[in-house]
């Protein structure tokens, strides 16, 4: 069903989806402690480092996947 709602355009299921919106949500609480907990400069500078790391891991996942078409 998230293909049909154009979500993700990789045929992923519903468990796959739950899981990964899970996972935004504890990444979610982590950034707002970063908030809480240290100063705005730490706090941006980490909260820019886990944006790159996803971004990192959405590009290498997706040359891996476009390689082994």
């Amino acid at each position: 069903m998230s293909t049909e709602w154009g979500l993700l355009p990789l045929g992923i299921d519903e468990t796959d989806l739950v899981m990964l919106l899970l996972a935004l949500f504890i990444l979610s609480l982590l950034v707002i402690g970063m908030f809480i907990v240290f100063p705005l400069f730490y706090a941006l500078l980490g909260t820019l480092l886990i944006i790159l790391g996803i971004l990192y891991g959405v590009r290498t996942l997706k040359s891996k996947q476009d390689s082994s078409d």
